[in-house]
Order: structure tokens, then C-alpha cells, then sequence
């Protein structure tokens, strides 16, 4: 408990509370002040202690600064990690301590190559930053975790031996601390191992284990007597396991003062029970607690190309608890700390038994990309040890460094982005004390999801469709918008299969549901072929010995119960139903097994699945490969007139063999149609594609959407025939075909050459650009030579040569402008411009003035370029599509002398 602090924290209906303590006024969270303005939206949590812990795990931000990596804050600006992070809110940095993680030759295991003096070397930083630091002892020379907690290499030669060990670690321990107390590390809390759940330094059991701990403890009371000694397990989502490691280590007496706690939500339950349990120790135990370890994904990219933790381990469904995004990472924090301090007081003492919240590696981001591909990174990880696990890692941990070495698989989980600058999500510690606000910016809308089977018709599916969806926006403020959705396409669903359309809400947001159809399992005829019912079993006849229906729970196939057997002797059994009543026709009948020899050697040929239909008998092993390595025997059944088929299990084991059989079923078989092709409907979907959509109305456009989007269904589908296929084809091939251009209703013309001849010609293609500007906003489009006229007189010189441009499908839609047009020399001596001699007078784009070319007729002609007016469409002119069967050609209007 924390004893030093003489008040109780309150705050009532929002005003914080001013207490008289000791002479003098003290003021607990001012969750009443106006939150701070941020890029994340974080709610205050009412009630939190000013000194409630907001950690961070760093422990290889060494190896990644000798990497080459650095640290910037929201401005992109370098600063030192440790006053980055005071700056953010944090007040307590942890480190990881590994006995020796190193070859004989000095190659760095990775992970950061934690040793005791990097780790000091990391916490006098964080001292001198003004943080606070937990020491977390792994008794290890690398990673431990509930799954690894092996013996250190030194330690290797009394391994097993609880009494060693925990002088060894007594010793280890002192000896570390002393280090850091003379180097003035402000040390506030110390871990006596880390996550360990079944073992620790390779001891295991309660009466070992808490000879450790209380090894660990006695050495950290002697040398820092203020600090916090840690006990730190996992799994809280366990029910009934921190109780039980709690009670073991009052049981034991273990000396400690923090019951700490992983949490991450991919895989811990829910944020309610972590409360829930945690609570329990703190009031039966009377012990303070936290989490040590949390943390949350911001993206699901891979920033060295290595894999990450999150998403492959992850299932789909836990990703969904957080947005993935910075958002989601100060909500989850947020979440994680409000459950802690949910805790609330448990032994009478004024304060709030949770102490806080530690978030694991923030700043691991990667140290190059590629992968193991890329050479160069390879050679990086093995130097400095920036990744989670060096090459030379194999030989201290075979099983799993040796086999998945390589870089940072939590990079996307980080604080900062993969070029190491702070995310918005990085002052979260802060923010729940003062609170965020963030602008009202529209984020997402979660996608929809229907499930439904293939018996279901498509107006009940239609009918899951919501007609209202949550918009999520980044100051947390959610609204509520109605749905338009795409549902014409949902007559195209055929069969099982995941299908996705798309909707657009009042506010113009996309939406997407997903409607995920399955196939409606086909009649099974055996009564109860899972054993389940204990009223059933009087359907199967069992014969023989060591047989038997019964529950085998953790062992089964499906459910509880299951046929099985045993005996100490060799014996035989057999398990019979028989079935009638049935269609004639062809039947498939299945059953699973699993168990083995006494040796636990498989069996092959022990246990048999058997039917028999008009006197013909056929039949299939049923193999006991190994505990629950489940082996399914199929085998083909063909009912005669008579629908009469019996089923029979066998077995004919030797002595000691067990195992069971699961799961029996009997359904009629059925034909896997031949889908046909759709190379033609691929084609139509692809050309549509290739459409401008920029050219075309919105009204026709959505036709050609909801075309597509019935293509999309039928595509996904598994029963859909060749008919639909054309149908969809059609669909989407009349949609193209009524595609209606928008109307233009003025033209933009923007000449590239701005002097012409006598008797020159415009190459409409080269020598201006014609747009089409479509009317209330709606963009434009470049049109080609075949969708314009021009009209223009290059007959004489002229001070200034009009020329039209008329839009072929819109007469009345014109623009006009003019160009200098010079005089053809009569004569002369060179360099004319027609190419015979003759001298041509040109214009000075900047004076207006001619000048003569070296030519003996050349007039002196004035002019320059200017757009003379443009005629707006006449209201009700249809517009002509153009484009979609092909061009037209054009014949340029030339007015010749």
C-alpha cells in the first residue's frame, strides 16, 4: 500500500476537492478543467490519483538508438526519448534485466541485449529525465514468458534446484540493485520475474516458486527498502487463477506489496473482468495492483517486413474491440487505466489500491524494411539486437528464437509511426487526466455484418439490413445516419457464400455489409451420433467389452459424451444402430476417433466403421493416431428398397489401447454442381471499369453501379448457372449502353499556338485544348477533336481572326477567341516562314507590334489573343452521347482564297 500520502483523493459532481492535510490544502485530479485540444479524443477518468502510474516499457530503445533510429515529437523534431516521454504524460519508465544475453563471443541475443548494464545505462537517462523506474528481473538470459522460463546459462549446472536457485537469485539480485542505488537511479518498484505463471529461473511448483520469490523480495528489501516488490502473472481471463496464485503466495508467505497483471485485449477478455479479478486480490489480500503490460495496434501494416504479432495471432473478432488507429490506442489505454483505477480502496487506507498501468515497448519501432530479404537489416538486427531475436539467439532458445529470429513483431503496435515520430496517440497518460477534444471529423462507419443459410429467402435477408448506422467521428461524438443500400443486388445471392454490397448514408459516407450465407446442413439420419443424450443410447447396441457411452469431456469430437473404451486386457466391442425409413439412393456415413496403443503408438487397424444395406457390408478404418489427433473414416453407403441401413462400430484391441469414436453421421449424398464460366462476364465487369465516370451522369452511373454490384453477389455465390450469367452480363452491358453524358454548358479553349498565316489550317489536335465544363460544380472533361467544331477565316492577314468553337452534340454551346494572322511575303530573300523565300511578319507577344522578316512584302500587322465571349446552354436541349459507339470524324471548316 502507499502509506506516504495522508489524504483520501475525491471528486464529487465534477468540482475537485480541496482538503485540509497537515497544515496546508491539497487538490486532487482536476478532471474539471476544460479538456486539452488534441488530435485524439480521451474522456477524463473522474477520481484519478495525480500520481497514478502512467509507465512505459523501453527496455530496447538502446539497441534501436544504436541502430540509427531516433525519436521526434508531433512536430517531427529529435528529442531524447525520456524527456519525450515526461513530456507526454509518462511518469515511470520499466526495464527488463536478463542475466546475460550473449554468446561467448559477445553476439547479442536481440531484444535489446537487456543486460544489467544497459539496463542501467537506460535508467540513469530516465532519472535525469525525471521518471521514475520499475527494474524488471527476468532470472533469465532471454525472453520469459509463461510459455519460456529458462534457467540462466550459468545458473544451468543446479537447475530443478529450488534452494540454489534462490540464493543465486538473493545474490544476483542485491548485487544488481546496489548498482543502480549508488548510480542514484530513483528505482520505485522492482519485479521479482516477469509473467511467471508456472516457473521461474526453470523452478516450478509453489513451494520452489515462492522460495524464489521470497529470494528475490528479501534482497530488494534490504537494499531498497522504499521500493515496491512485484509479483507478475498473466492470463487474468482465466477464471479462478488469480485467486489461486494469490492464495498460494499468502499460503507461502511470500513477502511482496504488487499483485501486477498482463492485459492485452487480443487475447485477456474483457477490461470488466480484469477489474473484476483484480479487485478480488486486492480485498482478500489487502495488496495493491496494476498492469504491467498492455498495448494496442495502430495499424496492421508491417513496418520491417518481418510479421507481426497483430493480426497473425489475432483473431478477426478481437481486432474489433479498438479502432486500429491512434484513436483506438488512447481508447484502449484509456480503458485499461479506467479499470484499474475502478479498483477503488479495498483496505480502508484512503487510496485506490490500483496503482496504474504500464504500456509494453511504445517506442519499438523497426530499424530498416525488407525483411529477411534484405540483407543489410539482417545484418543490423545481428550487431545491435533492434529486433526481438538475433541468429545468434538459436542457442540459448532453440525452439523459438532459433526457428522465428528476426525484427520487431510489435512495430505496428508502437506510439510513434515507423519512422519514429510521435502518434497522437503518445500523450494518452496526460489526456486522462485533463481530458482531449479533438474536431468533429468523420472517421468511419464499422461494416455491417448479416449471417443467414441458404433455406432463407431473400426478403428476410433484405430484411436484417439496418436502416440506420453509427458514424464514428474523431472527437468521439458518433451520429446516427440513415442507410441506402444496394439491396437489388441480394437477388442475386445463389447458395452459400460471403456476399458484400455497399450503401450510402444521408450524409454521403459509405457503408458495406457483409451477408455471409450458409449451406443448411444436410439431414443427419443416425439418432444422436454424438452420444449426447443419455435417453438415446438405448438406439445403439453395444456388444463385447471395455466399451462404453459415456462422458469423455476435453476428449470428444462434439460435445461431452462419446463411445469409449478401454481394458486392461486385450478385448473386442462392437456399437450397432440400425436406421430405417430411408429414401433409396446413395448415402455417406462418417464417424471420428482418436486414441492410441498403450505405448501411445497409433493404431490403424484396431476400430472399423461398417454399414450394411441388402446384405453388402462396406467399411473404412477408423485410425487412433493420438489424444484428440481425430481421424474421420468415410464410407459410402448405397440403401436398396427396403431403406434399411445398419451401422456398426467395431474395435478388436490390444490391452491398454483407449481412445473413442465421435460424432457418427449418415446423410444423403449430394452432387458439388459445375459452375460455369464467367470469362465473358469478367470481360463486361472489366470494361466498365475503363469507363471515365467523370463524364457521365450520376443517375446513369447508378445503374451501372447497381450492375456491378449485382455481378459482385453472383461472383460470390456457389450455385449460380449459366443462365445468371447471362442475365448479369445483360445487366451490365444495357448499363453501359445508357450511360448518359452530363451536359456542358460552356467550354474553356486554351490555344498552344497563337500566330498563323494566310492560308494556314488549326490542327485541332495540337494546337489547342478544348474543355467541357459541366454545370453546378460537377467537374470537367478534356474533349476529343470529334466533339467540336470550329469555325474560322485565314483567307488575308487581319488585325484579329476569329475563331469558334462549337460542341457538336450543343450547337449553343460556344466559346470564342481570336488570333494574329500575318501576311505571306511575295518575294523576298530568306528565312520565310513558307518555306519559298518568301518573308512573314509575326507578332511581338509583348508589344503587339509586327516586324518584317527579311521579307520584301511583309505587312506590319497588330494583334493579340483574347476570348471574346462564351454562350451558355439553352435551357432544355438534350444532350447527344458521344464516345460510347465509337467516334466521328471530323471535317475542319476552312474558308480559303
Amino acid at each position: 500500500m502507499r502509506r506516504n500520502t495522508a489524504l483520501t483523493r475525491i471528486v464529487a459532481s465534477g468540482v475537485a476537492a480541496i482538503m485540509l492535510c497537515a497544515g496546508g490544502t491539497f487538490t486532487v485530479n482536476a478532471a474539471e478543467e476544460e479538456p486539452v485540444k488534441a488530435d485524439v479524443s480521451v474522456k477524463a477518468i473522474q477520481g484519478l490519483s495525480d500520481d497514478f502510474i502512467g509507465g512505459m516499457d523501453v527496455s530496447s530503445m538502446l539497441s534501436l538508438e544504436e541502430s540509427g533510429v531516433t525519436f521526434k515529437n508531433a512536430n517531427g523534431e529529435v528529442e531524447d526519448l525520456f524527456t519525450l516521454l515526461k513530456e507526454s504524460g509518462v511518469n515511470y519508465v520499466r526495464l527488463r534485466v536478463w542475466n546475460d544475453p550473449f554468446t561467448a563471443d559477445g553476439q547479442g541475443y536481440g531484444g535489446g541485449n537487456v543486460n544489467a548494464d544497459r539496463a542501467l545505462t537506460m535508467a540513469k537517462r530516465a532519472t535525469a529525465a525525471g521518471l521514475k523506474v520499475l527494474v524488471d528481473f527476468h532470472y533469465s538470459d532471454f525472453w520469459a514468458d509463461p510459455s519460456k522460463q529458462q534457467v540462466p546459462k550459468a545458473w544451468k549446472s543446479f537447475e530443478g534446484d529450488a534452494d540454489k536457485t534462490a540464493d543465486t537469485v538473493y545474490d544476483y539480485t542485491k548485487q544488481t540493485l546496489t548498482t543502480f542505488k549508488q548510480a542514484g537511479v530513483d528505482v520505485g518498484m522492482v519485479q521479482v520475474g516477469n509473467e511467471t505463471t508456472a516457473k521461474i529461473a526453470g523452478i516450478s511448483g509453489w513451494d520452489g516458486m515462492s522460495k524464489v520469490f521470497s529470494a528475490g523480495s528479501k534482497a530488494i528489501r534490504e537494499v531498497l527498502p522504499e521500493a515496491k516488490v512485484v509479483i507478475h502473472f498473466t492470463n487474468p481471463e482465466k477464471a479462478g487463477t488469480y485467486a489461486t496464485y494469490a492464495k498460494q503466495l499468502s499460503n507461502h508467505n511470500v513477502d511482496y506489496d504488487v499483485f501486477a497483471s498482463s492485459y492485452y485485449p487480443f487475447w485477456h477478455g474483457t477490461t470488466e473482468n480484469l477489474t473484476s479479478v483484480l479487485k478480488n486480490v486486492a480485498s482478500t489480500y489487502k495488496k495493491d495492483v496494476m498492469v504491467a503490460e498492455t498495448s494496442w495496434a495502430y495499424t496492421l501494416d508491417d513496418g520491417d517486413d518481418d510479421s507481426n504479432t497483430v493480426p497473425s495471432k489475432v483473431t478477426a473478432d478481437n481486432l474489433k474491440k479498438y479502432d486500429i488507429s491512434p484513436q483506438g490506442q488512447a481508447d484502449e489505454i484509456r480503458a485499461v487505466a479506467e479499470a484499474v483505477n475502478n479498483i477503488g480502496d479495498n483496505d480502508g487506507d484512503g487510496e485506490n489500491d490500483g496503482l496504474g498501468v504500464f504500456y509494453w515497448e511504445p517506442a519499438w519501432v523497426p530499424v530498416g524494411t525488407g525483411g529477411k530479404d534484405n540483407a543489410e537489416l539482417v545484418d543490423t538486427w545481428n550487431k545491435y539486437g533492434g529486433g526481438w531475436a538475433t541468429e545468434a539467439a538459436g542457442e540459448y532458445d532453440p525452439n523459438d528464437a532459433g526457428l522465428y529470429w528476426g525484427g520487431s513483431g510489435v512495430d505496428n503496435q508502437a506510439l510513434f509511426d515507423f519512422d519514429g515520430k510521435a502518434l497522437a496517440s503518445l500523450p494518452t497518460f496526460k489526456y486522462i487526466h485533463t481530458g482531449a477534444v479533438t474536431d468533429h471529423v468523420f472517421t468511419k462507419i464499422d461494416p455491417v455484418e448479416i449471417t443467414a443459410t441458404d433455406s432463407d429467402s431473400i426478403d428476410a435477408i433484405k430484411a436484417q439490413l439496418p436502416s440506420e448506422v453509427a458514424a464514428h467521428y474523431q472527437d468521439g461524438v458518433d451520429e446516427t445516419e440513415t442507410v441506402t443500400w444496394q439491396s437489388a443486388a441480394l437477388d442475386w445471392i445463389r447458395g452459400a457464400g460471403t456476399y458484400t454490397i455497399t450503401g450510402t448514408t444521408n450524409a454521403g459516407h459509405d457503408v458495406t455489409v457483409t451477408v455471409t450465407v450458409t449451406a443448411t446442413p444436410a439431414k443427419d439420419y443416425v439418432t444422436d451420433g454424438s452420444f449426447e443424450n443419455a435417453e438415446n443410447d438405448k438406439n445403439w447396441t453395444i456388444a463385447g467389452t471395455g466399451a462404453s457411452i459415456t462422458e469423455d469431456s476435453g476428449n470428444a469430437a462434439d460435445g461431452k459424451r462419446a463411445l469409449k473404451f478401454w481394458a486392461s486386457d486385450a478385448y473386442s466391442f462392437s456399437a450397432t444402430q440400425t436406421i430405417t425409413g430411408l429414401e433409396p439412393g446413395e448415402y455417406v456415413l462418417t464417424a471420428m476417433s482418436q486414441g492410441a496403443a498403450a505405448d501411445n503408438a497409433a493404431i490403424t487397424d484396431g476400430v472399423a466403421l461398417s454399414a450394411t444395406t441388402g446384405g453388402k457390408t462396406t467399411s473404412d478404418a477408423l485410425e487412433l493416431n493420438g489424444w484428440v489427433k481425430f481421424d474421420t473414416a468415410t464410407v459410402p453407403v448405397t440403401v436398396g428398397a427396403d431403406g434399411t441401413a445398419t451401422i456398426t462400430i467395431t474395435g478388436n484391441l490390444p490391452a491398454d489401447a483407449w481412445g473413442n469414436v465421435d460424432k457418427v453421421s449418415l446423410v444423403k449424398k449430394t452432387e458439388t454442381p459445375v459452375k460455369p464460366s464467367t470469362e465473358n462476364l469478367d470481360k463486361a465487369v472489366a470494361e466498365a471499369g475503363k469507363i471515365n465516370r467523370d463524364e457521365y451522369t450520376n443517375e446513369s452511373l447508378a445503374k451501372l453501379d447497381q450492375a456491378l454490384a449485382a455481378a459482385d453477389v453472383l461472383l460470390a455465390g456457389s450455385t449460380y448457372t449459366e443462365q445468371d450469367v447471362n442475365d448479369v452480363i445483360k445487366l451490365v452491358a444495357d448499363a453501359i449502353a445508357g450511360l448518359a453524358q452530363k451536359e456542358v454548358s460552356s467550354l474553356t479553349v486554351t490555344p498552344s499556338k497563337t500566330t498563323y498565316q494566310v492560308g494556314d489550317a488549326i490542327d485541332a489536335d495540337h494546337d489547342l485544348k478544348v474543355v467541357g465544363n459541366y454545370s453546378a460544380g460537377m467537374g470537367n472533361v478534356t474533349l476529343s477533336a470529334d466533339q467540336f467544331t470550329l469555325d474560322y477565316d485565314f483567307s488575308a492577314p487581319a488585325d484579329a481572326a476569329k475563331v469558334t468553337v462549337t460542341l457538336k452534340s450543343n450547337p449553343n454551346v460556344t466559346e470564342t477567341y481570336t488570333v494574329a494572322v500575318t501576311a505571306r511575303a511575295e518575294g523576298g530573300s530568306g528565312n520565310g516562314s513558307d518555306g519559298a523565300g518568301n518573308g512573314g511578319a509575326t507578332i511581338n507577344p509583348d508589344t503587339g507590334e509586327g516586324d518584317k522578316t527579311n521579307g520584301a512584302n511583309g505587312d506590319k500587322i497588330t494583334g493579340v489573343l483574347s476570348n471574346t465571349g462564351s454562350a451558355v446552354t439553352a435551357v432544355g436541349l438534350a444532350v447527344v452521347v458521344l464516345g460510347v459507339a465509337g467516334g466521328v470524324s471530323l471535317a475542319l471548316r476552312r474558308k480559303r482564297s
